[in-house]
C-alpha cells in the first residue's frame, strides 16, 4: 500500500473539493485492511497458487478432512483436518466480506462513471459546436484548441504488432 506521509507545516489547499473526503475514506479502508485477520507477512501468492485455491471447492477440503478422519494413517501426515476446517470456516466467514467490498468498489466505480459520463457528453457537445464555429472567421482564435479536442478524442487503438510483416512485404514486391 502506499503511504500517504503527513506533511508538517500550514494545511495546503486540496488538489480538489473531493480529496479530503476521499482520503478519509481511503484511510478508514487502510484501517479495515490493517485489521483484518491475515497472516502477518503475508508471501505474495503465484498466479497458479491462486488459481489451485480458486478451482478447489470447500467440499472437496471436507471431504479431505473426512477421509484423514476415517484413514488418519494414510492422509494424516498429509494434511491436519483442524487446518482444513478452519480454511473452509474462513471463507464462509469472509466470502460475504468479500462480496461486499467487490460490491463498494463497483459501486463507487459506476459513481465515477456516471459523473464523468455527464462530463464526456457536454465534451463532446462542446466539440459538435466547437466544430461549426470554426468554419467562420471569428473561430480562427481557438482553431487550435479544437484541433486538441479532435485529437484527444481519437481512440487509440492497439495494434497486435507494430511491425510489418515479412510476408508481407514480400507479397508486395
Amino acid at each position: 500500500m502506499t503511504q500517504i506521509p503527513d506533511i508538517p507545516g500550514p494545511a495546503s489547499e486540496p488538489a480538489n473539493k473531493f480529496t479530503p473526503d476521499a482520503q478519509e475514506r481511503i484511510l478508514r479502508l487502510r484501517a479495515m485492511a490493517a485489521e483484518f485477520p491475515d497472516e502477518t507477512e503475508p508471501k505474495p501468492l503465484t498466479s497458479a497458487e491462486l488459481r489451485l485455491a480458486r478451482v478447489t471447492p470447500a467440499a472437496t477440503l471436507e471431504n479431505a478432512a473426512l477421509f484423514i478422519e476415517a484413514a488418519p494413517a494414510v492422509g494424516g501426515g498429509v494434511a491436519d483436518v483442524m487446518e482444513l476446517r478452519d480454511a473452509i470456516a474462513f471463507e464462509l466467514a469472509y466470502g460475504g466480506v468479500r462480496d461486499e467490498a467487490r460490491a463498494l468498489a463497483r459501486r463507487i466505480d459506476l459513481a465515477i462513471m456516471r459523473r464523468k459520463l455527464k462530463a464526456a457528453r457536454a465534451a463532446r457537445g462542446v466539440y459538435r459546436v466547437a466544430k461549426g464555429f470554426i468554419t467562420v472567421d471569428a473561430g480562427d482564435a481557438v482553431r487550435p484548441h479544437v484541433a486538441e479536442l479532435k485529437r484527444s478524442l481519437k481512440v487509440r487503438r492497439r495494434r497486435k504488432n507494430d511491425a510489418v510483416p515479412e510476408a508481407l512485404i514480400a507479397a508486395k514486391k
